[in-house]
Formats: structure tokens, sequence, C-alpha cells
């Protein structure tokens, strides 16, 4: 599934906002609406308490004594209409517009002696305040009330005066959002054409520090991608130029080989001429094979699938004739310590890793002289060491001879340069290290390679 940074900032940040915004607008107008109406009802309570001191009882007769003019003053509004009803005791009318509601229908808004309530009165909705009180001991029941159209605006004028500002807040905080999301991810952006526009032949780093801190490490890595690309494209190159090289000299002498023998008279000659071609032949095939392995070793050169569970000291007597063989035409004795040990492998590229180590070994190792194949498991790791009587790896040459294509001076053997550096990539590749090390007798040359090690059920 394909996600959108831009999507999901946006998501993230506009969705609370939305969230906050739309919890807000109820309780904001509930704020406001509140006091206002209580600021409405309590208006209309000081009418009906103003009514109180006109009614006086005479002679045991209550009389409401309200002069027209204030009556007038009382009904004054400019959006609403006004009533009011005094009834005595036994709900008796005193004075006022008849029919007046004066008890709410189900007692829900009663505060003691005061009740306000909702109602309608002459085809109106109307809001109603009725205060009980007691005049001269007898109880009396003060009743005003108006119509809503006042109230219905004020909620109107609220729900506007309140949305629109938030609305304005809304559409503001969404474009400073996008706005800031988008200059947000400039930087990216930027990236994505530093990318776009590297070429194969110069990539360039891009530069870390114009990048924001969030995505330097990504940079970072990706500059350290690229230099290590940079340094396997160089690698290949010089193993390139070193396998032409290579091939080129062995190819050079048997087409030579070759057309001297298309002259040569004299079947002796023929015969020695032959002898040599083959000779190079069978030299350029081990070169040949010894750079596939090379190739097979890199990351990537064999599939992961092909990995087992490898048994050293099984895979070392099923080798071991062909190495006895070579011993033997050499005046070498090879010698076998092995203990049990199992890597997790490839069995083929293992097998190459030992057989160059011992055929490095018994190449270099002058008659009579002692070559010995050991392997072990040591502290969770697998051990394998060859060591050899010859005249050893000087200190100053212990990196070097893991190159490809290297060679030390003093070498008298023949060979391609290559088993060493096969060795170290089939190591690496298998999580190990190896390392050359002096011989506890200080003659001779100690190949050690150390891999993870694992047991026969893994």
């Amino acid at each position: 599934m394909t996600r959108s940074l831009r999507k999901s900032l946006l998501l993230w940040l506009l969705l609370p906002a939305a969230l906050a915004l739309i919890t807000f607008l109820p309780l904001a107008y509930h704020l406001v609406h509140q006091p206002a109406m209580e600021a409405l009802d309590q208006a209309l309570a000081d009418a009906s308490l103003a009514l109180v001191p006109h009614l006086e009882i005479i002679d045991g007769e209550p009389r409401f004594v309200f002069p027209p003019a204030a009556e007038q003053v009382l009904r004054a509004d400019r959006v609403d209409d006004i009533y009011y009803l005094i009834l005595g005791p036994r709900e008796r009318f005193i004075a006022g517009d008849a029919g007046l509601p004066h008890e709410p229908p189900d007692e829900q808004e009663i505060h003691g002696d005061r009740n306000s309530f909702d109602s309608h009165f002459r085809g109106h909705r109307v809001r109603v305040i009725a205060i009980h009180r007691t005049v001269s001991g007898e109880p009396f029941v003060f009743v005003t009330a108006e119509t809503t159209r006042k109230r219905d605006q004020l909620k109107v004028d609220l729900a506007v005066a309140l949305t629109l500002p938030l609305l304005f807040f809304a559409a503001a905080t969404g474009l400073t959002i996008w706005f800031g999301v988008h200059h947000a991810l400039l930087p990216v952006e930027g990236i994505r054409r530093a990318l776009h526009n590297l070429e194969h032949r110069a990539l360039q780093p891009l530069d870390a520090m114009v990048a924001p801190i969030e995505i330097r490490p990504l940079v970072t890595e990706f500059n350290q991608v690229l230099d290590r690309l940079e340094q396997a494209a160089e690698a290949q190159q010089r193993f390139v130029a070193n396998a032409a090289h290579q091939l080129r000299t062995p190819l050079a002498g048997i087409r030579t080989q070759l057309e001297l023998l298309q002259r040569e008279p004299d079947a002796a000659e023929r015969e020695v001429r032959i002898r040599q071609s083959v000779g190079a032949i069978e030299r350029l095939g081990h070169l040949i094979n010894q750079m596939l392995v090379l190739i097979a070793a890199e990351p990537g050169g064999r599939h992961e699938s092909l990995a087992s569970t490898v048994d050293l000291p099984e895979l070392i007597r099923e080798l071991s004739p062909e190495w006895i063989r070579l011993a033997e035409a050499r005046g070498l004795d090879l010698g076998f310590e092995l203990a049990p040990a199992n890597v997790t492998g490839d069995r083929l590229l293992q097998g190459e890793m030992i057989a160059n180590l011992v055929v490095n070994a018994l190449n270099y190792t002058p008659a009579p002289g002692e070559v010995t194949i050991r392997c072990r498991s040591e502290a969770g790791h697998s051990i394998i060491e060859v060591e050899d009587s010859g005249p050893g790896i000087p200190p100053e040459a212990r990196r070097q001879v893991f190159e490809r294509f290297f060679r030390l001076p003093s070498a008298s053997h023949p060979g391609s340069g290559l088993g060493l550096a096969i060795v170290r990539e089939i190591a690496h590749g298998s999580g190990g290290e190896v390392e050359v090390q002096d011989t506890p007798g200080g003659r001779g040359a100690l190949l050690r390679v150390t891999l993870p090690g694992c047991t026969a059920a893994d």
C-alpha cells in the first residue's frame, strides 16, 4: 500500500484541528447563549416583581392599581409582545391577560418560588416567568411572559457570530497547515531533483547539511551507499582490467605455441610445444574457474536458498583425496586435525574456500615440508586453520595477499593471485573473518578463518 508523507502529515494535523473546532463550536455557543437567556429571564422576572407593589388588600379584597402609563411601559418592546397575569388564592383572576399559562407543563423548571418555562399563548410561543408572593397573608402569583422572537433571533445571531469567525479560523488554519507542510517538504523535493539529476558515471553525494534534521541520517546513509557503490565499481573496473590482462597473457602464449607448432618439422619439438600449449590451456582454465568462483562468492552471486548446515570435517574428508595426491607429488606431508564443527552456508563455496587455503599452502611450501589442516568449534564459532612450513608471509604484506591478482614478489609457483581473495569473499559472505597469523614455531604461515558456528540440528 503506497503511503504519502504529505497526506499523512495533513491528516494528522488537519483532523485534530477539525475535531477541536467541531467540539469548540457547540461549547462556545452554550457558554454565550446560556448567560444571554438567563439575562432575558432575569429581566422578565424583574418585570414580574415590579407588579407586586401595585397589589393592595383593601377591606379583605385584593385590588391591583396599575396606571395605564406603567402598563404601557411594561408592555413596551419593539420585538416581542409582553403579557402579564395576577392570580389570587385558589387561582382567582385579579388582573392582566386571562388564560396566560402560569404553571410549567411538567414542572421542569421550578426554582423555589419562581417558575421559568416555555409555553404557548394566543398562537405564539412564549417564555413565562411566574413568581409566588404572599401579600397580607394571602398567596398570589405574578406572571409575566413574552414571545420568543427576540430569543430566536438571538440564537441565529449567536450562531452566525460564532460560526463565521470559526469558519475563517478553520480556513486560515487549513491553509497554514497546507502551506506549512508544503514548505517543510521542499527539501525532500530538492533531494528528489538531485537524485533525478544523478548519472551513473558521476554519482555525487547529496549535501546532508541542507537536509532537515529528521531526514539527515537518511541522506548520510544514502551517501555512504553511494560511496560503497563507487568503491565497488572501482574494484569491479580493476578486476575487469586485471582479468583482461591475466587472460591476454595465456591466450597470447597459446596462440604463439600453436603458430610455432604449425611450422615445426621436428616431431619431438612438436610434442614439447603441444605439452606447453596444454599446460597454458590448463592454467587458463584454472584462472577462468577462479574468476567464476570469485564472482559467485560476491554478494548476490549465489542464491540464499542454497545455504545449509555444512559438516566441516565431512567436507574436508570429501575433498582430501585430491590434496593428498598433490602433496605426494610435491613431497609434502599433509596432516589433518579435525574436530566436530558446523557452519551454515553454501556447501560448494565453503569447499572452494577450504580448497584455496590448502592448495595455496601446498603451492608455496617447498619439499620436504608440512601442511596441516584443522577445524574445531570454539566459543560459538567454527575455526578453520591451514598451517604450512613454507617461507611465510611478511607482516607488511598480510593485508595485500587478500587483494585480487596480488602475488608475493618471492612467489615461484605459477598462479592467478585470486586464491586468497576468494577465501576472503566467501568468509565475509558467511559473516566471518580470515587473517594471517604467526605459527607457533615461528616458521611458515597460519591462515585462520573464523565463521559463525551452528549445531547440526540447525
